[in-house]
């Protein structure tokens, strides 16, 4: 069973109160604690655990990056100001002992803290399988909040940065002993998975202009399915027109660079939609924050049994063997 069947089979129970705006299945469920305020607080939860999300010798700095900044990422794609959250801890008893592996985790998790404004509020430690749970808030307007389900037939649809670096980086990860490595192509992508960089400030420009995004956890097709599906709409993207960066061509060769573009995750850039009247004003936004943002296809009408995602090479419709990462599948 795929994760979001898993969840809307088993945990979609109870009835929703009036203070719960949005829950399960967006990048955060928005809550109106105050009924005179418009704003709301936007919350999410984001797991990292050995084996599955990262390998045991990971570095504290490194864990410590990826586990704020995939937080952080969710708020982006909200609109939302980081304000507050709670990390839950469960560490093997020789890295609860590590003086120094400790002190790693926690300067970087402050240095991360005080770069995006957000507040470390409390949390659990336990011991066990090395494993980080962080749970984190945020402030968005009401109607600036950019929500899965608002995608509008003839948006274009845009990316921030460069795609399938993490992806790359990974197989780094994965073997130790990849032949034809070129150190300057490891260096950048490994970087980029180690460390993703979540996109707030771009988030918080562009809400005024976009009203539906998603950041890239998945892989490109496989999260810009959720848009579609949510929205009720299908999609296009051209393969050709994905960003990718030099390392990452430059170590895998093209056709591979594109296909890490396309179905692999980790990257944590956003992937939003925009009325093509809007485009001036987004690539104002992304000069002014020096985040590039491209246009790699549009959204388009679907019969209501199949809302889905078509990518194409140079207009011609290509099958892709993989469609990105589901947990369970």
């Amino acid at each position: 069973m795929a994760e979001f069947e898993l969840i809307a089979q088993h945990f979609s129970f109870g009835h929703k109160p009036n203070t719960v705006v949005l829950d399960k299945g967006d990048d955060c469920a928005l809550i109106k604690p105050n009924p005179s305020s418009s704003n709301l607080l936007a919350i999410t939860t984001d797991s990292l655990v050995a084996g599955t999300h990262f390998l045991a010798d990971i570095s504290p700095k490194a864990l410590a990056s990826r586990a704020l900044n995939t937080n952080l990422s969710d708020l982006a794609a909200m609109g939302a100001t980081p304000k507050w959250y709670s990390l839950a801890l469960t560490l093997p008893k020789d890295i609860a002992n590590n003086q120094t592996w400790l002190s790693e985790f926690s300067q970087q998790l402050a240095a991360l803290s005080e770069e995006y404004g957000c507040y470390l509020i409390g949390g659990d430690t336990t011991s066990g399988p090395l494993a980080v749970t962080i749970s984190i808030i945020g402030e968005v307007e009401h109607s600036q909040a950019m929500l899965r389900e608002n995608a509008q037939v003839g948006d274009l649809v845009c990316v921030t940065g460069s795609l399938g670096d993490a992806a790359g980086g990974l197989q780094f990860v994965l073997d130790k002993d990849l032949t034809a490595v070129k150190p300057v192509y490891k260096q950048h992508l490994l970087a980029r998975f180690n460390h993703p960089t979540p996109r707030v400030a771009f988030g918080l420009a562009v809400k005024q202009y976009v009203c539906c995004a998603i950041d890239i956890s998945d892989g490109l097709v496989a999260d810009l399915s959720h848009i579609v599906k949510a929205s009720q709409v299908s999609a296009e993207i051209e393969l050709s027109q994905l960003p990718v960066s030099d390392a990452l061509v430059g170590q895998f060769g093209q056709t591979q660079a594109c296909q890490y573009a396309a179905t692999g995750g980790d990257d944590y850039e956003l992937c939003f939609t925009v009325n093509p009247q809007h485009l001036m004003d987004i690539n104002k936004i992304a000069e002014q924050t020096g985040i590039a943002v491209t246009v790699v296809g549009r959204i388009t009408e679907s019969d209501q049994s199949n809302h889905s995602v078509t990518t194409l090479l140079n207009g011609q419709v290509q099958q892709l063997t993989q469609l990105g990462y589901q947990h369970f599948a």
